[in-house]
């Protein structure tokens, strides 16, 4: 069946064939059986027309398909563009932020989380301080203990110095009775 001019340009086709639901032309003409397109000087443009109507065919394809395609999934989805999604910095902005948690809850989480680290510090501290108090306690023994034999010295000369003293008086007190017991 034969369209007129109006209805093969308004369907694609310029060769004039109705098309079926198929997709197919009516009269079963092939790409080489119909009758060649024209352009305005009326000569025979040769092997490029038969280029441009394929692709003007293929085009046509694609238009129904995109139609068949907006009618199942809605035409808005198909002709219209996306929803813009916005960026990052919105999205963070449109999540929702969690709750806050309780109190407690927070403080558990700090004690839980730095527990271990402040233990493993006064550990270290405690084990500073005790081999500080040692170091110190030994100087300090040490000291005393070199005090108290000096000071054992000190009391052992002194001793030994007035016991010689007393013997050396002891003498002269007696060399005296003698010499006064020999004088008289």
């Amino acid at each position: 069946m034969a369209q007129s001019d109006g209805e093969a340009r308004t369907n694609g086709r310029e060769d004039g064939a109705a098309e079926t639901p198929g997709g197919g032309a009516a009269s079963g003409a092939g790409p080489r059986d119909r009758e060649p397109a024209r352009g305005g000087n009326g000569r025979d443009p040769g092997p490029s027309a038969d280029l441009i109507d394929d692709a003007i065919r293929l085009v046509d394809s694609l238009q129904r398909k995109l139609i068949i395609a907006g009618v199942r999934k809605g035409v808005s989805t198909v002709a219209s563009p996306p929803p813009r999604t916005g960026d990052v910095w919105e999205q963070a902005i449109r999540e929702e932020q969690a709750p806050p948690e309780p109190a407690l809850d927070r403080l558990a989480g700090v004690v839980r989380t730095a527990a271990p680290e402040v233990a493993g510090h006064l550990g270290r501290a405690g084990m500073a301080l005790f081999g500080a108090v040692q170091e110190s306690w030994r100087i300090a023994s040490d000291e005393f203990e070199r005090q108290r034999r000096e000071r054992e010295e000190r009391e052992e000369r002194e001793a030994r110095e007035r016991r010689e003293r007393e013997a050396r008086e002891s003498d002269n007190a007696r060399g005296r009775e003698i010499t006064e017991s020999t004088q008289e």
